[in-house]
């Protein structure tokens, strides 16, 4: 990826999208459309969006529409911090467009496959490009509505980027897809690996439906994950969240907590699940959860604890069809109720920090606790419903705390306190 040093002299700022993306092409790129002169930043509080959907007529009519409306501020660029910033910006004459972003929070330019549409109309997509993206977003791949909310999102600001720049969508310069990215790093805005991996099987697919000449995406260095600590419970603190529902609280929020602690499913899967997803396979009880990416994933319900717990809260619920956990007047859970639930137990059984608990620790909790105890890798792949055994790899570290150094040299300093200030008589 190219470097961003001197992007410092120009008021670039990438938004944060709701969120959070072969080889590379031959090295020539299209010119990017003269930026004009800048506007003064108007003091006067912005429209709100508005859609994309303006005539395309040329890259300064475009520049005027986005202004007029509200989504982009033109301004003036800010003076270079020092002379390697005007080096670096006569190396890449594209870092010098005067663009503002909106601010971080701003709703991304689509939100819906209609949106999209428009965003490419406006961006004067042939309809052969917009066929070709609907039947991406329909992929495989892609087929979870939750998918292809964040993939339109993600696509919805490289459209918006390359029409503030002035460029053509179906042929667009590798070295634009570094600037983008650049741009949002230097803006101290994590690009994300699924923003630009977005993009770039995006391009891959126009690209096969010659609705594109190249991916600009294609073979970009992809920024690495930050490793961020994940909150996580020991098994007792799962077990105590458990005994806190059983003893003080309704059957249904004794079935919930039991559920997550058994079968690791995610929040969506939890609130989603519908009665009639419970069943029989042979002699085991199951409960078919709607997974990630729309394929149906069977976890077993035991008949020790999770199962007596369910009936119970099955015999307050009633058998009408629906949603398996619902409200009193028949609703489905929300995902909210869920998080504010959860941290109200962990704070009423003791365990700290209960404001960081959300439902996903139940789940990194519960691989983590498996792990731990020596069960395999793919078993622990197996309930999480992994379709890499690398994603559940990633529960692994936590167990490295356990070998830490630190633990062996406490126990030893801890006995080498205890033999000399309690000395064992000798004989």
């Amino acid at each position: 990826m190219t470097r961003s040093a001197g992007l410092g002299r120009t008021p670039i700022t990438a938004p944060d999208a709701d969120a959070t993306g072969g080889n590379p092409a031959a090295p020539t790129r299209r010119a990017a459309a003269p930026p004009g002169q800048g506007r003064a930043m108007s003091t006067e509080p912005a429209e709100p969006l508005q859609s994309l959907a303006a005539p395309a007529t040329g890259a300064a009519r475009e520049l005027d529409a986005l202004t007029a409306s509200g989504i982009i501020l033109l301004d003036r660029p800010r003076a270079a911090p020092d002379e390697d910033a005007d080096d670096f910006a006569e190396l890449i004459p594209l870092a010098a467009l005067p663009v503002q972003l909106p601010a971080k929070g701003t709703p991304p330019p689509a939100r819906d496959a209609s949106g999209l549409a428009t965003l490419l109309r406006t961006a004067g997509a042939a309809e052969v490009a917009l066929a070709a993206t609907g039947g991406w977003l329909l992929s495989e791949r892609r087929s979870s509505p939750a998918t292809q909310d964040g993939y339109i999102r993600d696509v919805s600001w490289w459209l918006w980027w390359i029409q503030v720049r002035g460029l053509d969508l179906r042929d667009v310069s590798f070295i634009e897809a570094d600037t983008y990215a650049a741009a949002m790093r230097h803006a101290g805005l994590a690009p994300g690996t699924r923003r630009l991996s977005a993009c770039s099987s995006w391009y891959a697919y126009l690209q096969w439906a010659d609705a594109a000449a190249r991916n600009p995406f294609a073979g970009m260095d992809l920024p690495k994950r930050a490793g961020k600590p994940s909150r996580y419970l020991t098994e007792a603190q799962l077990d105590d969240l458990v005994v806190r529902a059983v003893a003080h609280e309704s059957a249904r929020t004794a079935a919930v907590v039991a559920v997550l602690k058994a079968t690791a499913c995610r929040i969506g899967e939890l609130t989603a699940v519908q009665l009639d997803a419970l069943g029989y396979a042979g002699d085991h009880r199951i409960l078919t959860l709607p997974a990630k990416g729309g394929h149906p994933h069977r976890v077993v319900i035991d008949d020790h604890a999770t199962g007596p717990l369910l009936d119970a809260y099955l015999a307050e619920r009633g058998a009408a069809p629906g949603p398996l956990f619902v409200t009193r007047t028949g609703a489905r859970l929300q995902r909210s109720y869920v998080l504010d639930l959860l941290q109200r137990l962990a704070g009423a059984a003791g365990i700290p920090d209960p404001h960081t608990l959300t439902p996903h620790a139940i789940r990194h909790s519960v691989a983590t606790a498996l792990l731990h105890a020596g069960e395999p890798l793919d078993v622990v792949q197996a309930l999480l419903g992994h379709a890499d055994p690398r994603t559940t790899q990633a529960y692994l570290h936590v167990d490295q705390l356990d070998r830490r150094p630190a633990h062996r040299a406490g126990r030893r300093l801890a006995a080498v306190v205890a033999r000399r200030l309690h000395p064992v008589p000798s004989a």
